[in-house]
């Protein structure tokens, strides 16, 4: 049952490969004002989803094949889960750039967004990397930094409201920054399951 396990954290981690460049690659989008972009990212996204199913079928395998209890259990359940969170963050990159597509950024102060968009992608990387490393410790971490990417989001979101600009500028500020929320939350999500996998013990989501 260990190789299958290997490969499932070997798949996870080719996950991991797409989601960073895929980030960095918005990123500099992001930076340039840039769009024609929706054919490329969409490619990334079908690539990650084939990666996910392919982490369920094997998790499928491993239940039917070893009936697996315990720690290993644990191990099935939360990967598939990571590995759903990770195709969910990929396809919240690409509506990054489906927003992207419907504006004119020309004459746009997106800087604050960009700002958000830096605090919160460094978290899902982390993510993804306490999970294949069974840290707790980073995975604590990652969710209280989610408080302060939420007190951002609300930030920015208090700062549109009273912004003199175009409409559609603020439309596109407020609209990627859920995104971007969304997708850190994400994040969070599978720092619980990492914290769960190694402790066998679940904390709450909201206090």
């Amino acid at each position: 049952m260990e190789d299958y396990l290997n490969r499932i954290d070997s798949i996870i981690m080719e996950m991991y490969d797409l989601v960073e460049n895929m980030g960095n690659f918005i990123l500099k989008a992001l930076e340039e004002r840039k769009s024609g972009l929706l054919e490329l990212t969409n490619e990334i996204c079908k690539v990650a989803q084939i990666k996910e199913e392919k982490v369920l079928e094997i998790c499928i395998e491993v239940l039917i094949r070893f009936q697996p209890f315990a720690s290993d259990l644990r191990k099935l359940t939360t990967s598939m889960k990571v590995a759903y969170d990770i195709s969910r963050i990929c396809r919240y990159l690409r509506n990054i750039i489906e927003v992207m597509e419907e504006f004119d950024l020309s004459n746009c102060d997106i800087d604050e967004t960009i700002l958000l968009f830096k605090s919160a992608f460094p978290s899902v990387l982390l993510s993804i990397n306490s999970y294949l490393q069974k840290d707790v410790k980073k995975s604590k971490d990652i969710i209280k930094a989610d408080e302060f990417i939420d007190q951002k989001y609300k930030f920015l979101l208090r700062k549109l409201v009273n912004e003199n600009t175009k409409p559609s500028c603020i439309l596109f500020n407020g609209l990627v920054a859920r995104i971007i929320e969304r997708m850190a939350d994400h994040a969070c999500y599978i720092a619980h399951e990492t914290i769960y996998l190694v402790t066998g013990n679940r904390i709450e989501f909201f206090k």
